[in-house]
């Protein structure tokens, strides 16, 4: 995980990027449809934003990260307009980058503002037909979700993921097969935004297996996303 101040800076900076564009939409494109997150629009997505931020600061995380939480921002917040939740998430935003400043809390994810947000930054961005987010932000996903996803394949032998800035081993033991793939591919397949044929498309060299549905933390998409 990145130093505190970085993870913070990170989360600061794409949660401007996202009102930037937040500001400029009309009502069509807020009821466009999230593909990587199909119940939801864009105006849903802003909600669930804006509602992450205000649990955090308010330490009311039972049920967090599950389905069921997300969707009490999105009905709590279905009727309010974009500059309410724009003005909610700053505020709310700026309590959660000190939290990540001060790295006590027990959850990584906490400690990590930029790893929620910067998922749906991706997805925020694909709905809207927008450039994907910067490699920094997606090269520090992918550090540190990667090496979590990792201890769960100690059972299925040794998997590599190359991509232009790192190599990532997952699991132990023998070698099964490598992958050479974008990292901006790797943090969505991690984050469950590429279906199982997605990721048994990547250049691999062996069987990639069991691997195309392990490698998710989150529930993994059944339909082929491309962003």
């Amino acid at each position: 995980m990145p130093d505190p101040e970085v993870s913070a800076t990170l989360y600061r900076d794409l949660r401007h990027r996202i009102i930037d564009v937040a500001r400029t939409l009309d009502a069509d494109q807020l009821r466009t449809t999230v593909p990587a997150c199909p119940r939801w629009t864009v105006h849903h997505l802003l909600a669930h934003l804006a509602g992450v931020a205000a649990d955090v600061v308010s330490d009311t995380l039972a049920g967090a990260p599950s389905e069921d939480w997300s969707a009490v921002h999105v009905a709590a917040r279905i009727g309010r307009s974009v500059d309410e939740l724009i003005d909610e998430w700053e505020t709310a935003g700026t309590g959660w980058e000190e939290i990540a400043r001060q790295a006590t809390h027990p959850s990584f994810l906490i400690r990590g503002p930029y790893l929620d947000a910067g998922v749906h930054e991706a997805d925020f961005n694909a709905a809207l037909g927008l450039p994907r987010p910067p490699a920094e932000l997606t090269l520090a996903i992918a550090d540190t979700m990667v090496p979590r996803v990792a201890e769960d394949f100690d059972d299925l032998g040794l998997f590599t993921i190359v991509t232009p800035e790192r190599v990532f081993n997952l699991g132990r033991g023998d070698a099964v097969a490598s992958a050479r793939v974008d990292t901006y591919e790797v943090t969505r397949a991690v984050l469950g935004r590429r279906s199982r044929a997605q990721i048994k498309a990547w250049a691999w060299s062996g069987d990639p297996g069991a691997f195309t549905e392990r490698l998710p933390i989150f529930p993994q998409t059944e339909h082929d996303l491309v962003d």
